[in-house]
């Protein structure tokens, strides 16, 4: 896959990050959220967006902060993370346990991405398909922008575990939906702008 420039260059920054965190004898932080959605899909649905799991956050934006990263100030800016002023792209610890502990921060579906000085771990597949579902459910009227983020990692994911990321979708929508509800929901949309085309 390719990603735009800005995105690569955060990668390798955050990668260094990580790096400083782990070399310090702790666990690696996790890569969650709209970036890994850009990850798994070669910067198609774009984020500007770092979510991060991980209880080293001090560590990790002083690390972030060496390379270059800024804590916002002012009116209108975040009052939580750092953002990097070139490449607007921001990092934010999520707190709490990676899924609420539904996943492991240690787990083999996570994701290790090579990078220049270091590697970014971030969510697989699965579990990014599942939040991106528990996300669209999380509102009465629902979320579609998330509905559509799952189904386009979906798409273009490869080998992935059915079994394990029917289970996972359950868990996330509170048993609301599961893999074929997604892709009944992915059918219908594509079906509606086939005909939307068509009228």
């Amino acid at each position: 896959m390719t990603f735009r420039p800005e995105y690569e260059q955060a990668l390798t920054l955050i990668g260094g990050a990580f790096y400083a965190v782990t070399a310090q004898g702790h666990r690696s932080p996790v890569l969650v959220g709209g970036a890994a959605v850009e990850y798994h899909t070669g910067s198609a649905v774009m984020s500007g967006d770092f979510d991060v799991v991980t209880p080293w956050q001090k560590l990790l934006e002083e690390e972030l902060q060496n390379l270059g990263f800024t804590a916002p100030v002012g009116v209108g800016r975040p009052a939580r993370g750092v953002m990097h002023p070139d490449l607007l792209i921001g990092v934010e610890v999520v707190s709490g346990p990676l899924f609420d502990g539904r996943v492991a921060e240690d787990s083999d579906r996570l994701v290790v991405v090579a990078v220049e000085g270091g590697e970014v771990v971030m969510v697989g597949a699965e579990d990014l398909i599942a939040d991106r579902m528990g996300q669209y459910n999380s509102a009465p009227q629902k979320v579609p922008e998330m509905l559509e983020q799952a189904i386009y990692v979906y798409e273009l994911a490869e080998n992935l575990d059915c079994e394990y990321l029917d289970r996972r979708i359950r868990e996330e929508t509170v048993n609301d939906f599961g893999l074929s509800d997604m892709l009944r929901l992915s059918d219908e949309i594509r079906n509606a702008t086939a005909t939307g085309e068509s009228d």
